[in-house]
């Protein structure tokens, strides 16, 4: 008996290891809260729930879903400690809505404090190139900016471990095409060591 403990022991951390090994983006996928999806999604049709999925990279842990005009999204990260930092990413005409998951131990809860990309500050010339906006355009953006009246949007990485984020130019103007493609810009977070570095 007193060998039959550490033998079973030994399969009980063994079993743990490979759940934690074997789990990829579906898996985690189908352990997100319903409310965690979009409204078209009903899980409890599996087949068709599969046929929304766009996009299923394993390998780089990212999944993306279609069926609707707005973008749905989600990835992990591997934490040091084995376990995973996970991301559903739901681009509105609000803007982004984020919301993170720790997967560890076989089951997934969710972080409402964790903001993803950790506490940034940004500027307008972040996101757009300011030298390439008219006198009134760019007065009347920067007073749009300095009141908070915009929208960000993120963009998962699907490669890499960065964060993606840009501007929505309408919610700032209310008008589409006032600033030149050209002009715009995106701002690059970095994963760093477990912390968000901005670029």
């Amino acid at each position: 008996m007193i060998f039959l403990l550490p033998i079973m022991a030994f399969i009980v951390m063994a079993q743990q290891c490979t759940s934690q090994q074997e789990v990829n983006i579906e898996t985690l996928f189908w352990m997100l809260p319903s409310d965690a999806l979009p409204v078209y999604v009903d899980v409890a049709d599996r087949e068709a729930t599969e046929a929304l999925m766009l996009v299923r990279d394993h390998e780089n842990g990212y999944l993306e879903l279609g069926g609707a005009q707005s973008m749905w999204e989600m990835c992990y990260w591997n934490l040091k400690d084995g376990r995973k930092l996970v991301a559903v990413n739901s681009l509105t005409e609000q803007g982004s809505v984020i919301r993170t998951f720790i997967y560890g131990k076989g089951k997934l809860k969710e972080e409402s404090g964790y903001k993803l990309g950790g506490e940034q500050m940004f500027e307008l010339e972040d996101f757009v190139d300011l030298s390439q906006l008219e006198p009134d355009l760019l007065t009347r953006a920067k007073e749009a900016f300095d009141r908070g009246n915009y929208h960000l949007y993120f963009g998962l990485p699907r490669e890499g471990t960065s964060l993606k984020v840009w501007l929505d130019e309408y919610s700032l103007l209310e008008e589409y095409d006032a600033i030149p493609y050209e002009a715009q810009k995106q701002v690059i977070i970095r994963w760093e060591n477990e912390k968000w570095v901005k670029q």
